[in-house]
Protein backbone atom coordinates (compact mmCIF):
# COMPACT_ATOMS: atom_id res chain seq x y z
CA UNK A 1 0.00 0.00 0.00
CA UNK A 2 1.34 3.78 -0.81
CA UNK A 3 2.43 6.29 1.60
CA UNK A 4 -0.01 9.02 0.11
CA UNK A 5 -2.82 7.32 -0.62
CA UNK A 6 -6.15 7.99 0.89
CA UNK A 7 -7.54 5.02 2.71
CA UNK A 8 -11.31 3.55 1.35
CA UNK A 9 -12.72 4.18 4.85
CA UNK A 10 -11.85 8.23 4.87
CA UNK A 11 -13.01 8.73 1.29
CA UNK A 12 -16.76 7.03 2.63
CA UNK A 13 -16.62 9.23 5.66
CA UNK A 14 -15.74 12.24 4.03
CA UNK A 15 -18.52 10.99 1.57
CA UNK A 16 -20.72 10.98 4.19
CA UNK A 17 -19.96 14.36 6.07
CA UNK A 18 -19.98 15.70 2.78
CA UNK A 19 -23.54 15.50 2.12
CA UNK A 20 -24.41 15.35 5.61
CA UNK A 21 -23.28 19.09 5.83
CA UNK A 22 -25.02 19.51 2.50
CA UNK A 23 -28.32 18.15 3.39
CA UNK A 24 -28.36 20.41 6.78
CA UNK A 25 -27.47 23.64 4.76
CA UNK A 26 -30.39 23.35 3.17
CA UNK A 27 -32.81 22.96 6.45
CA UNK A 28 -34.01 25.79 7.79
CA UNK A 29 -36.46 25.08 9.67
CA UNK A 30 -39.82 27.22 9.40
CA UNK A 31 -37.87 29.44 7.33
CA UNK A 32 -37.99 27.41 4.32
CA UNK A 33 -40.74 28.88 2.28
CA UNK A 34 -39.41 32.55 1.23
CA UNK A 35 -43.05 33.93 1.78
CA UNK A 36 -44.94 35.73 4.99
CA UNK A 37 -48.02 33.55 3.46
CA UNK A 38 -47.53 29.39 3.16
CA UNK A 39 -47.70 27.53 -0.08
CA UNK A 40 -51.47 26.42 1.03
CA UNK A 41 -52.65 30.17 1.74
CA UNK A 42 -51.34 31.57 -1.64
CA UNK A 43 -53.68 28.67 -2.80
CA UNK A 44 -56.39 29.92 -1.11
CA UNK A 45 -55.96 33.46 -1.96
CA UNK A 46 -55.79 32.81 -5.56
CA UNK A 47 -59.11 30.41 -5.42
CA UNK A 48 -60.91 33.41 -3.45
CA UNK A 49 -59.77 35.83 -6.04
CA UNK A 50 -61.19 33.02 -8.74
CA UNK A 51 -64.58 33.14 -6.68
CA UNK A 52 -64.74 36.90 -6.34
CA UNK A 53 -64.61 37.42 -10.09
CA UNK A 54 -67.57 34.52 -10.77
CA UNK A 55 -69.83 36.05 -8.37
CA UNK A 56 -69.07 39.66 -10.00
CA UNK A 57 -69.59 37.83 -13.56
CA UNK A 58 -73.09 36.27 -12.18
CA UNK A 59 -74.45 39.37 -10.41
CA UNK A 60 -73.55 41.56 -13.87
CA UNK A 61 -75.56 38.67 -15.89
CA UNK A 62 -78.33 38.91 -13.60
CA UNK A 63 -78.66 42.41 -13.02
CA UNK A 64 -79.23 42.65 -17.01
CA UNK A 65 -81.88 39.97 -17.24
CA UNK A 66 -79.87 37.33 -19.30
CA UNK A 67 -80.66 33.78 -18.93
CA UNK A 68 -82.91 32.01 -16.47
CA UNK A 69 -82.80 34.58 -13.79
CA UNK A 70 -84.40 31.64 -11.16
CA UNK A 71 -81.44 28.91 -11.72
CA UNK A 72 -78.65 32.06 -12.04
CA UNK A 73 -79.61 33.25 -8.28
CA UNK A 74 -79.25 29.61 -6.94
CA UNK A 75 -76.02 29.81 -8.54
CA UNK A 76 -74.63 32.56 -7.57
CA UNK A 77 -75.77 31.50 -3.95
CA UNK A 78 -73.74 29.11 -4.01
CA UNK A 79 -70.88 30.66 -5.31
CA UNK A 80 -71.29 33.24 -2.44
CA UNK A 81 -71.30 30.30 0.56
CA UNK A 82 -68.45 28.73 -1.08
CA UNK A 83 -66.51 32.55 -1.08
CA UNK A 84 -67.33 32.76 2.52
CA UNK A 85 -66.21 29.02 3.64
CA UNK A 86 -63.24 30.06 1.50
CA UNK A 87 -62.39 33.22 3.42
CA UNK A 88 -63.00 31.53 6.81
CA UNK A 89 -59.71 29.52 6.26
CA UNK A 90 -57.67 32.49 5.94
CA UNK A 91 -55.71 32.89 8.59
CA UNK A 92 -56.56 34.78 11.78
CA UNK A 93 -55.77 38.62 10.92
CA UNK A 94 -55.33 37.92 6.91
CA UNK A 95 -56.86 40.04 5.16
CA UNK A 96 -60.91 38.28 3.23
CA UNK A 97 -59.80 40.37 -0.24
CA UNK A 98 -57.03 38.69 -0.95
CA UNK A 99 -54.91 41.15 -0.16
CA UNK A 100 -51.46 39.74 1.04
CA UNK A 101 -49.30 41.15 3.17
CA UNK A 102 -45.81 42.46 1.67
CA UNK A 103 -43.74 39.15 0.97
CA UNK A 104 -39.87 39.43 0.34
CA UNK A 105 -38.53 39.97 -3.47
CA UNK A 106 -38.21 36.75 -4.97
CA UNK A 107 -41.10 35.39 -3.62
CA UNK A 108 -44.71 34.35 -5.44
CA UNK A 109 -47.06 37.28 -5.65
CA UNK A 110 -50.55 37.30 -5.51
CA UNK A 111 -52.39 36.25 -8.32
CA UNK A 112 -53.79 39.14 -10.49
CA UNK A 113 -56.81 38.74 -11.98
CA UNK A 114 -58.16 40.24 -15.30
CA UNK A 115 -60.82 42.63 -14.80
CA UNK A 116 -64.15 41.55 -14.76
CA UNK A 117 -66.09 42.25 -17.10
CA UNK A 118 -68.87 45.08 -16.52
CA UNK A 119 -71.40 43.09 -19.54
CA UNK A 120 -73.22 40.66 -18.70
CA UNK A 121 -71.96 37.20 -19.97
CA UNK A 122 -74.38 34.39 -21.95
CA UNK A 123 -75.58 31.41 -20.07
CA UNK A 124 -72.87 29.35 -22.77
CA UNK A 125 -70.04 31.26 -21.60
CA UNK A 126 -70.83 31.33 -17.62
CA UNK A 127 -70.85 27.28 -18.31
CA UNK A 128 -67.42 27.98 -19.58
CA UNK A 129 -66.41 30.03 -16.68
CA UNK A 130 -67.37 27.35 -14.52
CA UNK A 131 -66.16 24.37 -16.78
CA UNK A 132 -62.96 26.01 -16.17
CA UNK A 133 -63.29 26.89 -12.83
CA UNK A 134 -63.97 22.86 -11.98
CA UNK A 135 -61.04 22.31 -13.58
CA UNK A 136 -58.87 24.58 -11.93
CA UNK A 137 -59.79 22.89 -8.68
CA UNK A 138 -58.39 19.69 -9.47
CA UNK A 139 -55.51 21.35 -10.57
CA UNK A 140 -55.02 23.30 -7.03
CA UNK A 141 -55.69 20.14 -5.42
CA UNK A 142 -52.58 18.66 -5.84
CA UNK A 143 -50.68 21.97 -4.71
CA UNK A 144 -52.26 22.13 -1.32
CA UNK A 145 -50.91 19.92 1.98
CA UNK A 146 -53.59 19.95 3.96
CA UNK A 147 -56.53 17.62 3.54
CA UNK A 148 -59.28 19.53 4.83
CA UNK A 149 -58.32 22.52 2.05
CA UNK A 150 -58.15 19.71 -0.10
CA UNK A 151 -61.46 18.53 0.74
CA UNK A 152 -63.28 21.77 0.70
CA UNK A 153 -61.83 22.80 -2.55
CA UNK A 154 -62.94 19.75 -4.47
CA UNK A 155 -65.93 20.15 -2.65
CA UNK A 156 -66.35 23.69 -4.64
CA UNK A 157 -64.98 22.09 -7.75
CA UNK A 158 -67.88 19.09 -7.63
CA UNK A 159 -70.29 22.35 -7.49
CA UNK A 160 -69.18 23.74 -10.46
CA UNK A 161 -69.10 21.16 -12.76
CA UNK A 162 -72.63 20.40 -11.33
CA UNK A 163 -73.42 24.10 -12.26
CA UNK A 164 -71.66 23.60 -15.88
CA UNK A 165 -73.80 20.65 -16.24
CA UNK A 166 -77.33 22.95 -15.43
CA UNK A 167 -76.02 25.59 -17.45
CA UNK A 168 -75.66 23.27 -20.49
CA UNK A 169 -79.24 21.84 -20.00
CA UNK A 170 -80.56 25.61 -20.44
Amino acid sequence: MRQNAVSRRTVVVGAIMGLAAVGLAGCRGAQWYPSDISPDEYVLRGVITQKERLVARYQATIAAGEGPTDLLRTLLADHERHLTALRERLPAGAEPDGAAAPEPSGSPADPVPDPVPETALSVAALRVAESTAAGARGRQLGEVSEASLAQLLASVGACEAGHALLLAQV
